[in-house]
């Protein structure tokens, strides 16, 4: 049987085809857990690299995780770790220098995507959702979505916001992609979709509706009868 072994390069030679930069504090780390092995997300975390024109300087892993290290076209070092929690379950940490949080959430999503988690989906074949229509306005209902997803400690990935409609995406713990859309029908009509997962499930379904729930506990609410 073939055995796996870990080689170890020092991070001062690894950072060293890097620009030279300040390692900080790492106050702007990005974790997050996956519902996979540790061997799926580390090749997912390498072709997230690949993809995002990275130059990857440092790689060394074996079954249960590892660290890579590549570098930006500018210089700047972005450090990823991958570790097994168990053999269904890993934690990737990633870090861009000097400390550019909104890029290590960019290789997250990435990261999420390519192991088939990315936005959360109502449809034939997408996530569980279900919705209600409420009597408020499009701004009002979508600050009670945002302090739903907080409430349920959803971390927030996207926003995107328009006269007719908005949107909020974030995910789960476990990176299970979640989506509260809200939709103007009238003055103070909206139509508010709450979405988990991108395909069906139990857990889905059920996240999907104590959201919902928790929506109108926020707004001291129910569903309009029209």
């Amino acid at each position: 049987m073939k055995r796996l072994s870990r080689v170890w390069i020092p991070a001062a030679l690894l950072l060293a085809a890097c620009r030279s930069n300040d390692l900080g504090s790492g106050a702007n780390t990005v974790d997050r857990d996956f519902s996979k092995p540790a061997s799926e997300v580390w090749k997912a975390s390498v072709k997230t690299a690949e993809s995002m024109d990275l130059k990857v300087v440092g790689d060394s892993h074996d079954r249960f995780g590892g660290e890579l290290v590549a570098c930006r076209a500018n210089g700047d070092p972005v450090r990823v770790w991958v570790r097994s929690l168990d053999d269904q379950r890993s934690q990737v940490s990633v870090r861009v220098e000097p400390g550019d949080h909104a890029m290590a959430v960019m290789f997250q999503e990435r990261i999420a995507e390519k192991l088939g988690l990315g936005e959360a989906k109502a449809a034939l074949l997408g996530g569980n959702s279900v919705e209600g229509v409420y009597a408020t306005d499009l701004v009002l209902a979508t600050g009670a979505a945002r302090r739903t997803l907080r409430s349920l400690q959803v971390v927030v990935t996207d926003e995107e916001s328009h006269a007719q409609w908005s949107r909020l995406d974030g995910r789960l713990k476990d990176s299970t992609p979640v989506r509260i859309r809200i939709d103007r029908l009238e003055d103070l009509k909206t139509k508010v979709t709450f979405i988990a997962g991108n395909e069906r499930g139990d857990d889905h379904k059920a996240f999907a509706q104590r959201m919902k729930d928790e929506y109108e506990i926020m707004t001291q609410s129910r569903e309009s009868s029209n």
